[in-house]
């Protein structure tokens, strides 16, 4: 069984992240139950999904117990530290999307240096990818969340196959396929080096 907590800001496509894991669990015969919150999302609020793969009665992660966090905005990753524990392993996009409420009222957006050691202090193990860079160089400058699921698959935490991971990906994504498969093959690689 694998928990994992997806968190981001609107427009970034976690909820279809969430549905590419999805579907690559039952591609690989497992069961999973999901859930999405996404208020604010399209003006660039928070977005929380859960994907919980295994035998579960409840979408819901409580505190402390998410085998994964995978976040595509920097600060999203901080916000999700009370899901983590010594168990866990954070996957975070370096991308930074300031909200709202720290550039109106001149808030202090925290340094990744920062964000990174208060992750290394409370999880097994800290990825740290520049997504978007990452997406760029794939030719698809919109696909930070495929490149973050190619890390995910990249640390092996699923257990499920990087074939299943990318049937999901054509069955979620089929325009510019060819370029998002290599966003995937590139977060894979950033997650194994």
């Amino acid at each position: 069984m694998v928990d994992i907590y997806l968190v981001g800001v609107g427009g970034q496509g976690i909820i279809t992240a969430s549905k590419i894991i999805g579907d690559a669990a039952i591609l690989a015969g497992k069961g999973v139950i999901m859930s999405e919150t996404h208020g604010m999302a399209q003006r660039g609020g928070s977005v929380v999904c859960t994907a919980r793969i295994g035998d579960h009665s409840s979408p819901l992660i409580t505190d402390g117990n998410a085998d994964v966090i995978l976040s595509l905005e920097l600060l999203e990753t901080e916000r999700a530290v009370c899901k983590s524990s010594k168990k866990t392993v954070v996957i975070s996009s370096t991308e930074r999307v300031v909200p709202l409420s720290v550039s109106t009222q001149k808030m202090r957006y925290p340094g990744l240096d920062e964000i990174k050691k208060k992750m290394e202090e409370t999880s097994a193990r800290v990825f740290m990818i520049d997504s978007g860079e990452v997406a760029k160089k794939a030719g698809v400058p919109m696909s930070s969340n495929v490149v973050m699921i190619g890390a995910l698959v990249g640390t092996g935490v699923t257990g499920i196959s990087r074939e299943h991971f990318e049937k999901a990906l054509e069955m979620n994504i089929p325009r510019r396929l060819q370029e998002n498969l290599q966003a995937f093959a590139m977060g894979f690689d950033a997650a194994k080096r």
